[in-house]
């Protein structure tokens, strides 16, 4: 029997023989890139939490159907749009079942009580569970859900009403993101009770297709099977995230079968996968940017002079071609080609070192600075290697005489960092959470995203700030494209991040693991997998 058997063995339950067939059978080894800083997406930004969180334990109103890219009812069975646009009703599924945990038993089904919870919480100041846990709801800072949504409020047992400051296009999608998922309102009231409401971040309870049994920090997390679901039965008996940064690693585990599903793979290690008579790759076109944001509130960033040097000092083909491996495409605008709203008359500026070193000589900086990158630790789905990338950045701005130091952060760390807005730049990017053109500008670029920490360049700019709520207004959709278009072209002009490239997602995995759909927005969903 093989290594990965037993451990696996080892760690779920105990022993390895012939009679743990079946628990094999019904277990999947997820190798992820790394580990959750929280249960509840509500709170994360990053990959790494929204894939072991969103779609293992949690549910939302509505889902993005994979296929057509629109809004799907999930635990909302339809909804009803007002005349005016400033009212949504959301009728809720009947009989949707909590997690029943070692920390909390529900004695009721999902009714708006809960849902009302899971937004008050995040739009209410003078919420008791608002500030738990930081405080700070980066996708839902950075939309301002707080001041679009009024009010949320129950109509009955299973029906919500959310109220609207104004008329909003995206305003369904973001409910359908994995960041929209539904808290228990019942378990919060028992912790309050108890005096331990930050709990409710760290054991969560979900209506998800898994619940959480065990979470060993940094190295794995077990979940088991949530027997009530209600989109039906749920082939895998346990779900373990086997934490493991290193790509390299993760492929190793994948090759002698101590993983199932091996998330990020990286572009250099395509050939070996597609290879290999055991594995199987998955690809998707993804909405994606890898980006380099300055911070525009800081000399000398402050310069648009000095800003565009940068972009045209840097190579977008060498890191498409050393980090990426060509799995990709170089970023013209923070919209990839596949958006809707992508602007096709704009394009990136390619190398010109003579012209980078002018604009450097009028901003008075003809003899170069001292900078610090920021870089996030592992991989990104937008970025298969950040630090890689860091260095190329490096090399090419020390050409112009700008040194560049490189500091390599954690996730946690680095959050903490964009809120105190004192970094020079940061290699950032974004994976988009539903097809909304307004998903990746606001939260790369608005001013309300400077506070949620996903607007790392700090920039605020009211003619761009104009263009996305045209666009949100707008009655028609070729409307809304040329106040998209006008945005990207504020963006193209000002040049507070430099978009450096797009990638595909890509998930390998072993042959006989089925029912894998690799999503084009969004984290990972497990629960229709399933051996052979």
């Amino acid at each position: 029997m093989r290594y990965w058997l037993c451990w696996l063995i080892a760690l779920l339950l105990a022993g390895c023989d012939d009679s743990d067939q079946q628990l094999v059978k019904e277990s999947l080894l997820y190798c992820a890139e790394g580990a959750p800083f929280t249960f509840n997406p509500q709170l994360a930004a990053s990959t790494q939490t929204l894939d072991a969180t969103a779609h293992q334990l949690y549910d939302r109103l509505l889902d993005i159907n994979p296929d057509n890219l629109q809004p799907m009812p999930a635990l909302a069975t339809h909804w009803e749009r007002s005349e005016d646009g400033l009212r949504y009703r959301f009728t809720l599924r009947p009989g949707v079942q909590f997690h029943t945990t070692r920390w909390f038993t529900p004695t009721r089904p999902l009714n708006a009580d809960d849902v009302v919870f899971s937004y008050q919480r995040l739009i209410n100041n003078n919420h008791p569970f608002h500030s738990l846990s930081g405080g700070h709801y980066p996708f839902f800072d950075s939309i301002g859900l707080s001041e679009l949504v009024t009010d949320v409020r129950a109509l009955g047992p299973r029906q919500v009403e959310f109220v609207l400051s104004r008329p909003n296009a995206s305003f369904i999608t973001s409910l359908a993101t994995d960041y929209g998922v539904i808290l228990s309102a019942e378990y919060a009231a028992q912790l309050l009770e108890a005096g331990t409401p930050e709990l409710i971040d760290q054991k969560p309870v979900g209506t998800g297709p898994f619940y959480l049994a065990q979470y060993r920090i940094d190295d794995f997390i077990r979940y088991y099977r949530h027997s009530g679901y209600w989109r039906g039965n749920v082939a895998l008996n346990q779900l373990v995230f086997d934490i493991t940064p290193k790509s390299s690693k993760r492929l190793a585990k994948l090759l002698t079968g101590e993983c199932d599903v091996m998330a990020h793979p990286g572009a250099s290690q395509i050939s070996v996968i597609k290879q290999h008579k055991e594995l199987v790759l998955d690809q998707a076109t993804g909405m994606n940017v890898s980006a380099l944001a300055l911070n525009t509130q800081k000399a000398p960033f402050n310069d648009v002079r000095v800003r565009k040097a940068l972009a045209l000092a840097l190579s977008r083909d060498d890191i498409l071609q050393a980090v990426y491996f060509g799995i990709g495409s170089r970023a013209e605008s923070v919209l990839p080609p596949v958006s809707w709203g992508y602007d096709p008359n704009i394009l990136m500026p390619l190398p010109d070192a003579e012209r980078a070193r002018w604009l450097l000589e009028q901003a008075g900086l003809q003899n170069g600075f001292t900078m610090t990158l920021l870089v996030p630790a592992g991989s990104r789905s937008y970025n298969p290697d950040g630090l890689k990338t860091g260095q190329l950045i490096q090399r090419r701005l020390g050409e112009l005489g700008i040194t560049v130091r490189l500091q390599n952060l954690e996730e946690q760390i680095l959050r903490r960092e964009l809120q105190t807005g004192e970094q020079d730049a940061v290699l950032t990017g974004w994976s988009a959470d539903n097809p909304d053109p307004d998903n990746m500008l606001h939260n790369l670029l608005s001013c309300q995203a400077i506070a949620g920490g996903t607007n790392a360049s700090r920039w605020c700019n009211p003619l761009f700030e104009h263009q996305l709520s045209a666009a949100l207004t707008a009655p028609t959709l070729s409307q809304r494209i040329g106040f998209y278009h006008n945005a990207q072209e504020i963006v193209y002009q000002d040049m507070p991040l430099i978009p450096l490239n797009h990638t595909l997602k890509l998930q390998a995995h072993r042959h006989n693991v089925k029912g894998l759909q690799l999503q084009p927005y969004g984290g990972v969903v497990l629960y229709r997998a399933y051996k052979e």
